[in-house]
């Protein structure tokens, strides 16, 4: 790979000759950027070097590294076939397993040596995007500049600092080798020159191998498709034919991205993570995603408040910061839309930045995220894109703008650089990790859980506080759900409405007894599933024993199964044990006992008890006449 060799036929909107004398003097060419190539890479790398004095963390890591029972093995045959086979962690991404393996061949279980992976690819990925974009735009110190935002953006401490996350830096090194020899393929092809075949081939590889390292590459041929259009103008030819070529050549890079897409949603389907459609209705999906993609932007230029996991998806999502995104992103689309022929890489960026974000935008809802600093790793060079070439063409017109810039780019890279070494000290381990997650977020469970777990061995109080903290917020979360669900029951036909409602709350938390109750009773309703219903409620007694409702609900549905007397007269005294007023207890208990040739006297006890507790209640007094009229 070369810094410095030009292809003409691929060509910039505009080229870096207007650079000042001074720093064309420093620049002679191929080794100055050669040797600005190298210094980015160790700047990259120096400021994430703290990263290998950093721990596994409680979050994924155990499952991905330090509790997984095929890490002892490194790179065996064994290990070979499962990575391959396997879809743990609800994913399928074996080169990212074999990564792995390759670690704790090398290293063992020693946490440095898989932060040193994570820290080299990162700083890798930084080159090869000044690499691939030097080569498709010409323009060396735009392209440097966007490398080193890309390194050095504190949103992206999440995709290097955190062991899990290889996958990030891993499958993006992969795409970037796909952009590079795909736009050598079409200097080749555009010169008539001999390898084009060949190179086209090696980035269909370089393609699947990204996509077997993370599936959210899906979307690398509509990026493709958009560097045709600017910078490598290829839809500039005027012969539609031509045109129609452009989308044949893609064909197999969509095929890759349509066999991903469906591997990867069986594995998340096999493994829970992806929320069902009816749990999470379209407009919810869409007003959410519509609201992600403005924090995103948000976040993008002013990275504060950064944390591991933000649980903010809405089930309703306001009304306010919904139309304020819809302004921002159809404002800046329909810019870009009318700019397209002006300033193509307002277009070209910006829907990079919208596309690369779809399989993770919330439209398939995976995992109980809002969204993740993580999922902004390939998406944002479209935004720096974006960035510095319009400051490039809004400043061309004045004489002192490249200086200006410079100093401009320098301070925004320095003030970056800063806020991802203050980032990526809260890395260090799961405590501080998390207690800085539980400062900037709200109602933040999984930090709550984690931090728990973290503080378990050193500090068992406030471990137990956090987890009953943790505790707390999810019974708020899923008594919400509950009320929704007794909200519909009391709706003639929402019935199963109100059962999606129940289950939701009892999958958030299984430990509190109203939703098994609510359950119960909406199953109950239902002939067929009276079984279920018996055992939700028999859940909700274990958890609550004395749940009167529940044990008197629970002798009803037995008291229609034959032969089960028995229990239904223990379920009915004992709701009267913690209700001792009970009447309907009373009287249901007697009928039960009335079937029972030698128990006549106890439900004469249970009648009379009832008639003592509510003497209008004239069943009960019928009741008591038949008995004492009978004969015995």
């Amino acid at each position: 790979m070369s810094f410095a060799r030009k292809t003409p036929e691929v060509s910039a909107s505009r080229t870096d000759e207007g650079l000042p004398q001074a720093a064309a003097s420093f620049l002679p060419g191929v080794r100055a950027e050669f040797w600005l190539g190298f210094l980015l890479f160790l700047v990259v790398a120096g400021i994430f070097l703290p990263a290998l004095t950093h721990d596994f963390i409680t979050y994924d890591d155990p499952r991905y590294v330090s509790q997984n029972p095929h890490m002892k093995d490194g790179l065996s045959w064994a290990n070979v076939q499962w990575a391959f086979q396997s879809t743990e962690a609800s994913n399928w991404h074996p080169l990212t397993w074999l990564s792995y393996f390759a670690d704790s061949q090398l290293f063992g279980l020693h946490p440095w040596g898989y932060h040193l992976t994570n820290v080299l690819l990162h700083a890798i990925n930084a080159v090869l995007l000044l690499v691939v974009l030097r080569k498709i735009t010409g323009a060396f110190w735009r392209s440097l500049f966007v490398a080193a935002l890309f390194a050095l953006h504190p949103l992206h401490v999440e995709s290097v600092a955190w062991v899990s996350e290889r996958k990030d830096v891993l499958s993006t090194a992969f795409m970037l080798l796909t952009l590079w020899i795909y736009a050598h393929r079409v200097a080749l092809a555009r010169m008539c020159a001999p390898g084009a075949g060949y190179c086209y081939g090696l980035a269909l590889l370089f393609f699947a191998l990204g996509l077997m390292s993370k599936p959210m590459l899906v979307t690398l041929p509509c990026v493709l498709l958009l560097l045709d259009y600017w910078p490598l103008k290829r839809w500039s030819d005027s012969n539609p034919a031509k045109r129609w070529t452009l989308l044949v050549e893609k064909i197999p890079f969509f095929a890759l991205s349509a066999v991903s897409s469906a591997v990867t949603f069986f594995a998340q389907s096999k493994g829970g993570a992806v929320a069902s459609l009816s749990e999470f209705t379209g407009p919810v999906r869409i007003a959410n995603a519509l609201i992600a993609y403005g924090q995103y932007l948000g976040k993008c230029f002013f990275p504060v408040k950064l944390a591991v996991f933000y649980p903010d998806f809405a089930e309703q999502p306001p009304l306010g910061p919904t139309l304020v995104a819809v302004l921002i992103l159809v404002g800046i689309t329909v810019a870009a839309v009318v700019l397209i022929r002006r300033s193509p890489y307002l277009f070209v960026g910006w829907f990079w930045f919208l596309g690369t974000l779809v399989p993770v935008i919330g439209l398939v809802q995976v995992g109980g995220q809002s969204m993740a600093d993580r999922y902004t790793y390939v998406p944002l060079i479209g935004i720096f894109i974006l960035v510095a070439w319009a400051a490039f063409d809004a400043t061309a017109v004045w004489p002192q703008s490249r200086r200006f810039l410079g100093f401009a780019a320098s301070a925004v890279l320095i003030g970056c650089a800063a806020l991802t070494s203050r980032q990526l000290g809260f890395w260090k381990n799961g405590v501080t990790l998390f207690r800085h997650a539980v400062a900037v977020t709200e109602n933040n469970y999984v930090a709550h859980a984690n931090l728990s777990m973290a503080l378990g061995k050193t500090s068992p109080a406030e471990a137990r506080g956090e987890f009953e903290e943790m505790a707390r917020i999810l019974a708020i979360f899923a008594e919400k759900y509950e009320q929704k669900g007794i909200a519909f029951a009391q709706q003639p036909g929402h019935l199963p409405e109100a059962i999606k409602e129940f289950r939701t709350a009892i999958r958030i938390m299984r430990d509190i007894p109203g939703p098994h109750f609510n359950l119960g009773l909406a199953l109950a309703q239902n002939p067929a599933a009276r079984p279920e219903a018996i055992e939700e409620f028999r859940l909700a007694l274990r958890l609550r024993p004395d749940f009167t409702e529940a044990h008197y609900s629970l002798a009803l549905l037995l008291s229609e199964i034959p032969g089960r007397e028995n229990e239904t007269i223990a379920e009915y005294q004992a709701a009267l044990r913690f209700n001792p007023g009970f009447y309907q207890a009373h009287f249901n208990l007697g009928l039960i006992l009335l079937t029972i040739p030698e128990r006549k006297a106890e439900a004469l006890s249970c009648f009379q008890a009832t008639l003592q507790l509510k003497p209008d209640f004239e069943q009960a007094r019928e009741m008591i006449t038949r008995l004492q009229t009978t004969p015995p």
